[in-house]
């Protein structure tokens, strides 16, 4: 009786419908997609699937994650920001990124009803012992660990984490391109009956290297002359194939209207690789992604490492658009527990809030979100950076030795003009808000 009360009083202020069932909630994370790097930033790019998404629903044009992928698994998953945990989650790992008993998208939403399944990457914890069941989620299937082949399904070899392709914690042979599995998965879930609402967590590998394309996506982008970068743009447009087919089995089991979809990457374009996981051993791609117009790329706190193409969507529910609130990954847990009609255990100290009144166009919300602090700690040691944003401005640091900068985002939204000479005491107090905001992580530490 008190959660359906509760239910209701959420749904009433959140602006959200109060006459239908709870909605099932699509979450579909892409691995290292570049700023530049999908259609309705780039036509270059063959993304119609992604295009169609953006354009029918609300794009977060200042969505914000961490530099690499396991810090923001962690700020998705938590709510909170990956250095509260320690240094193991500031950058990627196989280690157990949080404590068990630690609430969850997942088990948040599974303690309000809901069946929750993820397929694909999780990368929290590299073993069974630490893997999705564990954190709130009835089904998994995927890897356990980072990046695996494309076909072998394996990871890192002679490492304890190299045969990571698991369903439910039991291992699993099969044969096919590890995206395309993953789809057919989370296909089968979808068409699948229940009787409760679902959370469906898709992060898929792609477009992580290694990258072996399929023909018929490289057919799709011969128009692109630079052999490395098409290389890339066919396996974009495969991704978002698939999620076309995820998008398409909701339109066709009647569940669309009723299912909030977010999609987003994990971080900033990787732009280079040495290509040591690539065939032919010799060859190397250079330049292959991007992140332009935006300055940096993955594992820098530049806009370009983790500021990344977002989209939201709930048909009828959010009309189309475009959100310039600046949104971070720890924003998504508060935010689709609300939608859901439930929370986080009140002790819970998250970081970030519920944004869903600025996606429906609430002003009081949007000019919250544009004044507020955010704030970013990756790496360890000779590779820590940091940042902090707080309205307009933003101070960085990427690394211990190099020098701090000073960016008003409004006026120089690629970071091309550094104003830390010009306006040393403005620098001064953001750096001294990041040393507020570093007391609350496990090392409470900051260059």
């Amino acid at each position: 009786m008190m959660h359906r009360l509760l239910l209701l009083i959420l749904l009433l202020l959140g602006g959200v419908q109060t006459d239908a069932k709870p909605p099932h909630f699509l979450v579909i994370v892409a691995d290292d997609l570049g700023w530049n790097d999908v259609g309705y930033h780039n036509p270059e790019i063959r993304t119609p699937h992604l295009d169609r998404l953006a354009a029918e629903g609300v794009r977060l044009e200042q969505h914000y994650v961490m530099p690499q992928c396991t810090p923001t698994r962690v700020a998705l998953m938590t709510g909170r920001y990956p250095s509260r945990f320690g240094e193991h989650c500031m950058q990627a790992s196989n280690e157990q990124a949080f404590p068990l008993g630690t609430p969850t998208l997942a088990s948040v939403m599974k303690d309000a009803g809901y069946e929750t399944a993820l397929c694909g990457k999780w990368h929290l914890g590299s073993k069974v012992e630490w893997g999705p069941q564990h954190y709130g989620f009835d089904h998994y299937y995927g890897s356990l660990a980072g990046a695996v082949g494309v076909y072998d399904h394996r990871y890192r070899l002679n490492t304890p984490f190299a045969d990571t392709w698991t369903r439910n914690g039991e291992p699993v042979e099969e044969v096919g391109d590890s995206t395309d599995l993953v789809t057919a998965e989370a296909i089968r879930l979808l068409k699948a009956p229940r009787e409760k609402p679902l959370l469906l967590y898709v992060p898929y590998q792609a477009v992580h290297t290694p990258l072996i394309p399929k023909p018929e996506w490289m057919e799709v982008n011969r128009h692109i002359e630079e052999t490395d970068r098409q290389w890339y743009a066919a396996v974009v447009s495969h991704m978002d194939d698939c999620v076309g087919q995820l998008l398409h089995t909701l339109d066709e089991t009647g569940q669309r209207d009723n299912t909030v979809v977010l999609f987003l990457s994990d971080n900033g374009a990787q732009v280079h690789h040495s290509g040591e996981q690539y065939p032919p051993p010799d060859f190397r791609l250079r330049n292959f992604s991007s992140n332009k117009p935006l300055r940096g790329a993955k594992t820098e706190v530049f806009e370009g490492g983790m500021r990344v193409p977002a989209i939201v969507s709930w048909p009828g529910e959010l009309a189309p658009g475009v959100c310039d609130a600046p949104l971070h990954a720890v924003d998504w847990l508060p935010t689709l527990a609300r939608v859901a009609g439930t929370e986080a255990p009140a002790d819970t100290p998250l970081d970030g809030r519920s944004v869903w009144p600025a996606l429906t166009g609430d002003a009081e919300t949007q000019a919250a979100l544009e004044a507020r602090t955010l704030y970013w700690a990756w790496g360890v040691e000779k590779r820590r950076r940091v940042a902090l944003r707080e309205g307009d401005w933003k101070a960085l640091r990427n690394g211990p030795k190099a020098p701090w900068r000073l960016f008003n985002l409004v006026d120089d939204p690629y970071e091309e003009n550094d104003l830390a000479e010009q306006q040393p005491e403005r620098l001064a107090a953001l750096q001294e808000r990041l040393d507020q905001m570093a007391k609350g992580d496990a090392n409470q530490q900051a260059p």
